[in-house]
């Protein structure tokens, strides 16, 4: 068992009289901190934080962080950093939406709570392992990959869609999903939905009729059947350098046919 080596008086008064503050109290030289100490990153962050809430340190305030280009923070982007956090998006993920620092980002969001613009809400509180495990047990995956019962983990879980959105992405991020959706695909409930959004926007447009098929058969001694039959053709018109290419394929997929031009017209 490893035994931690205790800070000692005069460690203490080193680290206070050297630490190098930001503009927010981030301590910027805690590596140079540590190796002057001949401690490790970690024990000094430690002692630090300790030092904060015993009120020998200066408390952090995000409220002051410095925006390197100095940009005033709009409405929109106030509107997008408040559904953004709701969401459960972490600072980083935020400022990169917005080209703002991170820190930026973190005095904003205390900036909007003591406004009273950001309430704290359920999003920002941890989820406990119950919930993971019950959120684990019970989500399910379209054949695309992508969760098709959102609104009943909410349920379960008792939290927003958002939160339940936002705790999945997390969860695939540090591995903990590994079911992730299919490149170039869209989730079946969300295709099913647009399919039936086309199907009623475009209702006032009378439907192509099927392909009908004709048949004549001709009597003669060798009973030849003759058929003539309608069809519709996909033409796909590829000109490269001059040279014009012409694909017909059938509704199916199947290549019919292929014909090439150049620029004098000739096949």
């Amino acid at each position: 068992m490893i035994r931690l080596k205790n800070w000692t008086t005069k460690e203490i008064e080193y680290l206070k009289k050297n630490a190098l503050l930001a503009e927010t109290n981030v301590v910027l030289n805690v590596e140079q901190l540590a190796k002057k100490l001949g401690r490790t990153r970690k024990s000094v962050d430690v002692k630090i934080y300790k030092l904060r809430r015993d009120g020998q340190f200066p408390q952090t305030d995000f409220s002051k962080a410095f925006d390197p280009k100095g940009r005033k923070f709009t409405d929109s982007e106030d509107k997008r950093i408040i559904a953004m956090y709701k969401k459960g998006e972490s600072y980083a993920d935020i400022g990169n939406s917005l080209d703002r620092s991170e820190s930026s980002i973190g005095g904003r969001i205390m900036r909007l709570k003591k406004t009273g613009k950001l309430k704290q809400t359920i999003a920002q509180k941890n989820w406990t392992q119950t919930e993971v495990d019950t959120l684990l047990v019970n989500i399910q995956f379209d054949e695309n990959g992508y969760c098709c019962n959102h609104t009943e983990l909410g349920r379960l879980c008792n939290r927003t869609y958002e939160q339940v959105v936002g705790k999945i992405n997390r969860l695939r991020k540090d591995g903990t999903i590994n079911t992730s959706p299919k490149n170039g695909t869209t989730s079946i409930k969300s295709k099913k939905a647009m399919d039936k959004f086309n199907d009623a926007r475009f209702a006032h447009i009378p439907k192509k009729k099927e392909d009908t098929t004709m048949v004549k058969t001709v009597e003669n001694p060798s009973n030849v059947s003759i058929e003539s039959k309608q069809i519709s053709l996909i033409l796909i018109i590829v000109i490269v350098n001059g040279q014009r290419t012409e694909q017909y394929f059938l509704p199916n997929g199947e290549l019919l046919a292929t014909k090439k031009t150049d620029s004098a017209g000739k096949q």
